[in-house]
């Protein structure tokens, strides 16, 4: 990896010459180099065939690299189309609604939740930030009643209830405790925020812009289940996977979310803390290793080398198994109802996920097409390409949260009082 880049302007056409000249570079050097590959999916295909048993009544398994579909599988009656209960993959879809409000200004993820939910101040509990909530670290943990499923309560009465019932086991922020108590309740701030319900947001938030048609929270017939309450397909599914593998954009190339907010997938919340509880037994760890948590979903990996996340993905309790590869640029689902569930379909889940990345090691990554996307946001300009990511910023402080930025800053202006645009070109392997 090389190192950033990092120097300072004082002329906006200098950076603009700067773009130019990177534009024209890049689109020389890649712009023969696209092409595809083909992998032998044999051993993958054979590990679901060997085991449809676990599946019950079927399985569908897509994956893609990129826009191409690499492999697919489909047993019994669960296709495509076929919408289904997905459980905790409910998680990321609402990450994304949560995320979306965030970079709208309607409140931050290190706000203490109790300043939108007075009642949680009344029972001592306020002080719980959104992130926490998301990032399965707030404390708020519960195993006699699960008040977030009931199935008949509001969104408003189930959280209400976690308010008064639920204990904060641990001081916030210190353990790793998987539940999705917290989510419920900051779904509820989603509504106070906006004045609409779950519902709503998740039409306007997520169907819509993404074309999600066959996503919906209607599991329960009153609960919308924040974390837990969506039906999707793998075909709507996976356009949730598309926008996260094109860092924010939606189908229609129009920015659904900017490439900062989704870095908060890929920054592990809760590397090196205890855990309080997981999901995950010891004898199923992906890579051997247990799952740290980000923002709604599951760590897969993460590089010791350049601590960068690369694999990411949210598993539901009855068997569906969405994921997201960076490394190796996959977006993939898993998609069924299992009888025995999470428990039942993990370790052949993961067999399954160890062939398609050995086939795709053995041949090795296409280097992507040669085009760029540019996002203007707030004060800074950021122009990407394949080989790599130049972002500016009139504020460095803005960028102390980029898992690749984290390397000093010596700029200083030379004339005070002269605008400056500060800028940094990050460059991939």
């Amino acid at each position: 990896m090389h190192p950033p880049l990092q120097c300072a302007v004082n002329s906006r056409f200098r950076l603009k010459s700067l773009y130019t000249a990177l534009f024209v570079l890049v689109t020389i050097l890649l712009a023969p180099a696209i092409r595809s590959q083909t992998y032998d999916f044999s051993a993958a295909t054979a590990q679901l065939s060997d085991n449809l048993a676990l599946y019950s009544g079927g399985v569908f398994v897509q994956v893609f690299q990129d826009d191409t579909e690499i492999f697919s599988f489909q047993s019994g009656n669960v296709t495509a189309d076929t919408q289904l209960a997905i459980a905790s993959a409910t998680k990321w879809l609402s990450s994304a609604i949560v995320l979306r409000l965030v970079e709208r200004g309607l409140f931050q993820l290190d706000d203490p939740i109790g300043n939108y939910l007075p009642i949680f101040n009344l029972y001592g509990k306020g002080d719980v930030t959104i992130r926490q909530c998301f990032s399965m670290t707030s404390g708020l943990y519960e195993t006699d009643i699960d008040y977030e499923t009931s199935p008949l309560l509001t969104l408003t009465q189930t959280v209400n209830q976690i308010a008064i019932q639920v204990p904060v086991v641990f001081t916030p922020g210190t353990q790793l405790a998987y539940d999705g108590d917290g989510m419920q309740v900051v779904g509820r701030i989603c509504e106070v925020v906006t004045g609409k319900d779950w519902r709503t947001l998740v039409d306007e938030e997520l169907v819509q812009p993404l074309g999600m048609t066959s996503t919906d929270y209607q599991l329960w017939p009153v609960n919308p289940g924040i974390a837990g309450g969506g039906r999707s397909t793998a075909a709507s599914y996976q356009k949730f996977q598309r926008m996260i593998l094109r860092n924010g954009l939606g189908d229609d190339g129009s920015l659904y979310l900017t490439s900062r907010t989704v870095k908060e997938w890929f920054t592990n919340q809760t590397k090196d803390l205890p855990e309080y509880h997981s999901v995950w037994p010891p004898f199923a760890y992906p890579y051997g290793q247990r799952p740290d948590y980000g923002h709604g979903s599951w760590i897969l990996a993460q590089n010791p080398a350049t601590q960068l996340v690369e694999e990411i993905a949210s598993p539901g309790a009855f068997g569906t198994f969405p994921w997201v590869d960076v490394k190796r640029r996959l977006r993939g689902i898993i998609t069924t109802y299992a009888l025995g569930g999470f428990g039942t379909t993990v370790i052949n889940d993961l067999r399954v996920l160890d062939a398609l990345r050995a086939a795709v090691d053995v041949v090795g990554v296409p280097p992507q097409p040669g085009t760029f996307t540019q996002e203007p946001m707030n004060g800074f300009f950021q122009l990407r390409w394949p080989a790599g990511t130049l972002e500016t910023s009139d504020d460095l402080s803005t960028w102390a949260q980029l898992p690749w930025a984290r390397s000093p800053f010596n700029e200083s202006p030379t004339k005070l009082g002269v605008p400056r645009q500060f800028y940094r070109v990050r460059l991939s392997n």
